[in-house]
């Protein structure tokens, strides 16, 4: 490809830190091996109030590596710090507005958590995507686990790599691809300079991206650039995670369901599926309770409903088969291990449904604080 297109262009990577001293210098190292030969980039971390000392071992790791042309620390103190990952954001996208050149179409803003690698390539062809698309806002990377050491690992990368890379390459199809928090880029241009473009709702990515489709801004899902992040490797963190993600999308249904619904700049399938997004919390609930209400009547009466079981049997079992090749795609081959594996995932999904019941009991308790998601558990 032709990356001297992309002369001119400049990448800001954003990325908010918040207690986040066990992952600081491997996410840094990682940054500079992986930026060597991009010279027009530059690594943002903003340290949102810190109390253990990550933002020392931020300024350490700069003043050691000789960095500072590459890596710059943003520091937050009380009591404005703390105050929600999107203030965060706006915070450093300020100092990117007083530091990048006039032209804002050729400055691009990405936000990684502490916990994210890209490789060189990819952030190569992030810029590449600008260069040759002058009308996208908004570029939403694949997401993948960094590491994969247990079954809810594996299952959470699996569920990346196949479930929601298929609902964004839909979404592409119908015009709405969306923010997923990681590994989204932005170009700087489409950013009112007057406005703070992030909001502090619990799912501020879908919100961000959201209010972009609503003014008719162009975004995109490019599946072959991948961003890694750690997986959350135990089950009470797992849900905790999920519950807040959850009890986000149930903010964003007060807040956008009319104007989707309402939006001339979405079409209708874009309004469907954004729609159908929100509520799917309300439905997985209502099917999930009558599930197993209809799983112990056809128990009960297990001969006469033999028929339907062997036919949702086989249902699964294509589903399993289904992933476990698409999965396989990306870097291994299909397995009959890594069949069983994928008809797991209902066994996952059972997991997930308590985090919506957390979600919900915490929404109509008016509950909006949350313990954030530890990083640091895996840092090779």
């Amino acid at each position: 490809m032709d990356f001297s297109i992309t002369a001119g262009y400049h990448l800001y990577i954003l990325m908010p830190m918040l207690n986040e001293a066990g992952v600081v210098n491997s996410t840094l190292s990682k940054f500079l091996e992986n930026t060597t030969t991009i010279n027009h980039i530059t690594l943002l971390v903003i340290d949102d109030g810190s109390d253990d000392g990550t933002g020392e071992l931020i300024k350490q790791f700069i003043a050691e590596h000789h960095c500072a042309a590459k890596i710059g620390l943003l520091q937050r103190f009380k009591p404005n710090a703390q105050t929600g990952k999107g203030n965060a954001l706006n915070f450093g996208l300020n100092r990117i507005r007083e530091m990048a050149q006039n032209n804002h179409d050729h400055v691009i803003v990405g936000v990684l958590d502490a916990d994210a690698v890209m490789q060189e390539a990819d952030f190569k062809n992030v810029m590449l995507e600008y260069a040759i698309n002058p009308e996208l806002a908004l570029l939403q990377t694949k997401v993948r686990m960094l590491q994969v050491s247990n079954w809810l690992e594996l299952m959470q990368d699996i569920e990346f790599a196949t479930v929601n890379d298929w609902i964004q390459r839909v979404r592409n199809i119908i015009g709405n691809a969306a923010a997923s928090g990681n590994g989204q880029f932005v170009r700087l241009s489409s950013m009112d300079d007057k406005q703070n473009p992030w909001g502090n709702a619990l799912l501020e990515d879908f919100e961000f991206s959201t209010n972009f489709l609503l003014k008719g801004k162009r975004t995109k899902y490019c599946p072959d650039i991948v961003v890694y992040q750690e997986a959350v490797d135990k089950t009470r963190p797992f849900i905790r995670q999920r519950s807040r993600w959850v009890q986000g999308g149930l903010d964003c249904v007060q807040k956008y369901f009319a104007p989707v619904v309402k939006s001339r700049e979405l079409g209708f399938w874009a309004k469907f599926e954004m729609v159908f997004f929100m509520m799917l919390p309300f439905f997985t609930v209502a099917v999930g309770f009558s599930n197993f209400v209809d799983l112990g009547y056809a128990c009960y009466h297990f001969m006469r409903f033999i028929g339907l079981f062997i036919f949702l049997v086989s249902i699964a079992a294509f589903l399993s088969c289904y992933m476990a090749v698409k999965y396989a795609l990306h870097d291994c081959r299909v397995t009959l291990k890594l069949i069983i594996i994928c008809g797991t995932m209902v066994i996952y999904n059972i997991i997930l449904f308590p985090a919506i019941l957390i979600a919900f009991y915490r929404k109509a308790t008016g509950a909006s604080t949350w313990i954030k998601t530890t990083h640091g558990v895996q840092t090779s």
